[in-house]
């Protein structure tokens, strides 16, 4: 039973059709097959060039050099040498030698410091004699504050990218969740550029009585997003349900360390509330969902969706997303393209664990792969496939309900276990039309005081179910009209 559907996907109140259960049993076909195999730095300027300016961006440093030369008597002569890229040494000779050495560094954008010495060596005549007296010298470093953007190095400096922009979470959002965020979470996240980084503590708390939207490349790292919707009589009209997190018609989101929490402290589903997912995405591509948990939400933990588009979500990378008491499914895979799900974890739930259940004629999901992952509750994957789905590794599930098309795709489990329920009068696997296989999948009972009467499978539609190396516990199961089961040991 699919507990109901929310008011984007289940327009003029159409109820989704019951399919039957059951099938008139026809002459049982059960095969049984044994099968035993199965670039270089610039040269330094010539004396007489202006001193050249040099950057080093890789390195986060830039270097100047410049020269100045004084003198408080009469010159002869005076020289200039760049002793290195930064360093230049003047020297201006009699009758006084005075040696002026600098060194000017850009340290970074923000500052220039310079280091000079300079050197006097006086000389005094002396009843005709000349004496050449002790030299002084002087050091001066100084750091001056730059304005502007820092100076641009030469075509050969090596510059690396700039960083991607991250703006801190913003003061004054309330981190006890008893008021409303001030100011207004979302309009300060409206205001952020795309590729910024909204970045919170794992304390913080954001009160979001209509959830947030993200519609741009951003991206959401720690806090907790509460949403204290409660009412479960409001009508659609009486008070907006939103997801908590809804992420639309965008690309290159991410939201990473992040908890979203509702008021469904047992779970229990509410048709007019089941809009309050914990995170919806809405034919979105590029996104990322690390970390996350979704407890006490009317609506689906995780909810995946095309839009009026008709753009599936397409390249979503879940790593790591834990669901707690949602109150319809677990997760909602209705129109999903491309996407990778790993360690999901599905503690609780008023229905499936994963469901694959669109409302889009001919669309749905296809080329998803769901990885290791713990599920309390079970597989469904009851309308349109678009590509195979793949579940590997994945433990505790207690059925898996597949209404396929002969020679459509293909869903195949290999590795993890399943556990049937003990004196369930439907079967475990229920496979109507399409091809399934099962390939080293334990699959178990749970204990009871009375030897166990829950059939393994049921296969109907011209399915075709194969398992390979998966011993089956008595009673086994039945076929109907043209349906196979094969079992490779």
């Amino acid at each position: 039973m699919h507990k109901g559907q929310d008011a984007g996907r289940n327009s003029g109140g159409r109820a989704r059709p019951r399919r039957g259960r059951g099938a008139v049993l026809g002459a049982v076909a059960l095969v049984m097959t044994t099968t035993l195999g199965i670039g270089a730095a610039s040269s330094p300027a010539p004396a007489s060039a202006a001193p050249p300016r040099h950057v080093s961006a890789g390195s986060g440093a830039t270097s100047t050099s410049t020269s100045t030369s004084t003198s408080t008597s009469t010159s002869t002569s005076t020289s200039t040498t760049l002793t290195s890229p930064t360093t230049t040494v003047t020297t201006t000779t009699r009758p006084t030698s005075v040696t002026t050495t600098t060194t000017t560094v850009t340290t970074g954008p923000g500052a220039v410091t310079s280091t000079t010495t300079t050197t006097v060596t006086p000389t005094s005549s002396t009843s005709g004699s000349s004496t050449t007296l002790p030299a002084e010298s002087t050091t001066t470093t100084t750091t001056t504050p730059t304005t502007g953007p820092p100076p641009v190095g030469p075509a050969n400096a090596s510059v690396g990218a700039p960083p991607a922009p991250t703006t801190p979470p913003a003061t004054g959002f309330d981190p006890t969740c008893t008021r409303r965020a001030t100011p207004g979470l979302q309009t300060y996240l409206d205001s952020l550029p795309a590729g910024s980084t909204f970045r919170s503590s794992t304390t913080a708390c954001y009160l979001v009585p209509v959830g947030i939207v993200v519609t741009k490349p951003i991206t959401i790292i720690g806090g907790t997003f509460f949403d204290p919707t409660d009412t479960p009589h409001l009508t659609h009209a009486d008070t907006p349900v939103r997801p908590i997190i809804l992420i639309e018609d965008t690309s290159n989101v991410t939201v990473s360390g992040v908890s979203v929490l509702g008021v469904n402290t047992v779970g229990t589903f509410h048709a007019r509330l089941v809009n309050q997912a914990g995170i919806k995405v809405v034919s979105a591509t590029d996104v990322t969902l690390t970390g996350i948990t979704a407890r006490n939400t009317f609506g689906d933990g995780l909810e995946l969706v095309a839009g009026p588009s008709h753009v599936p979500v397409t390249r979503l990378h879940v790593q790591g997303y834990t669901v707690i008491n949602a109150g319809r499914q677990a997760v909602t895979l209705a129109e999903v393209a491309s996407s990778v799900l790993d360690h999901v974890n599905i503690v609780s739930a008023a229905d499936a664990g994963f469901d694959f259940e669109s409302d889009l004629p001919n669309l749905g999901s296809g080329n998803v792969t769901i990885s290791n992952c713990t599920d309390a509750l079970g597989f469904n994957l009851v309308e349109y496939l678009t590509g195979p789905i793949t579940v590997t590794g994945c433990t505790g599930f207690h059925h898996v309900h597949f209404t396929g098309r002969p020679g459509g795709p293909t869903v195949d489990f290999v590795g993890g276990s399943m556990i049937c329920r003990w004196g369930n009068p439907v079967p475990c696997v229920r496979l109507i039309g399409g091809p399934m296989t099962f390939t080293d999948v334990a699959i178990t009972r749970m204990a009871g005081r009375w030897a166990p009467t829950t059939a393994i499978w049921a296969v109907s539609g011209a399915g075709a179910l194969t398992f390979v190396h998966c011993p089956i516990e008595y009673p086994m199961g039945w076929t109907a009209d043209t349906s196979t089961v094969t079992f490779i040991h």
